[in-house]
């Protein structure tokens, strides 16, 4: 026979901040006492396979400023998120950097890149 284990989620998906009650028998997941269908999918998914958006900052070379923000282009898996940070700690960016532009191709494996959220000029560094 499985454990039965219960959990409280906010749903964040709206203002309202519905809390769920989460019921999780083996591999079977029952989210009770939210009424909207985003609501129950955003539980759900915080259950069973949570992201999140992931931002950080990568050092620039040449550059007008000494950082650059950055974001994935897609959430990551929450466990994930401090191998990505510390794989970021790593990463020198070459001035000039454009928004958009791909700092890093398909971050540790799990096919997300993470792209410039911010414009950074070269400098002439003989001045």
């Amino acid at each position: 026979m499985s454990e039965t284990k219960t959990f409280e989620v906010t749903c964040i998906i709206c203002p309202v901040g519905c809390r769920a009650k989460v019921t999780v028998t083996g591999s079977e997941v029952e989210v009770g006492n939210v009424d909207c269908p985003r609501g129950k999918e955003y539980v759900l998914k915080e259950i069973t396979k949570p992201e999140r958006d992931f931002f950080s900052i990568v050092q620039v070379q040449g550059g007008r400023f000494p950082v650059c923000p950055v974001r994935s282009t897609q959430p990551v898996p929450k466990d994930k998120i401090l191998d990505c940070s510390k794989e970021m700690a790593r990463i020198v960016a070459k001035a000039p950097i454009h928004v958009g532009d791909t700092i890093l191709d398909n971050i540790n494996d799990l096919n997300i890149d993470i792209i410039a959220t911010r414009d950074v000029e070269k400098v002439d560094q003989r001045k």
